[in-house]
């Protein structure tokens, strides 16, 4: 049985950039101002890790206070939010056709949030967020949780950074990564394959041919 599992941020949703810049305005309301390039290091990791490094550098609240007043930055940045639409066209595709599962390293209600709001969480069949298991990304625990609950054997993961790609291949499943300009190929070599877009027709013969 074939299966297809997503990752969200930087995937289907050009949601990476506003992820950091509500991180900058956050932080720089506590007094810290940095540049907005010193995220991209944490574009794909665990939220509770982010928040746990710049806890050593500033004082935050509690790791669920940061979130809701992150969310709040964030749902202004929604208004402009952008579905990537390669992304999109797959995944009315394989709907119903091909199961499919959002795994993403965010805690579940912030990816239920972003699917529900882009309206297209009805497109999977699983959703599953960081908070779910005990080692998120780039361990494989997420994937290997969302494979079992679907019960596929032939699977293909889609993922546009380093840490979901090591994630995905430690799954021992093939690993599609997507080229969205904010890693360079040898960034992404890790993957089986790098596309600049994704095409829902060469996904399903890839999919024939594992």
């Amino acid at each position: 049985m074939y299966g297809i599992y997503w990752d969200c941020d930087g995937t289907i949703m050009d949601t990476e950039k506003s992820y950091a810049y509500a991180w900058k305005d956050f932080l720089s309301s506590k007094g810290l101002e940095l540049p907005i390039e010193e995220f991209d290091q944490f574009v794909g990791i665990d939220d509770r890790i982010v928040h746990a490094e710049f806890s050593k550098i500033v004082k935050l609240d509690n790791f669920e206070s940061t979130m809701d007043e992150l969310h709040k930055i964030m749902r202004v940045e929604f208004s402009e939010k952008i579905l990537f639409k390669d992304s999109l066209d797959c995944l009315k595709d394989f709907h119903g056709n091909i199961p499919q599962a959002c795994v993403s390293a965010s805690p579940k209600e912030v990816l239920n949030f972003k699917l529900q709001d882009a309206k297209i969480i009805s497109y999977f069949d699983f959703v599953i967020g960081g908070n779910e298991v005990q080692k998120n990304k780039p361990n494989p625990d997420i994937y290997l949780k969302a494979i079992e609950q679907l019960g596929t054997s032939k699977n293909i993961i889609i993922e546009d950074s380093p840490t979901g790609i090591l994630s995905g291949k430690e799954s021992n499943n093939f690993v599609i990564a997507v080229n969205r300009g904010i890693f360079s190929p040898e960034h992404l070599s890790n993957a089986d394959l790098i596309v600049d877009n994704l095409n829902p027709t060469e996904i399903k013969s890839l999919l024939e041919k594992l």
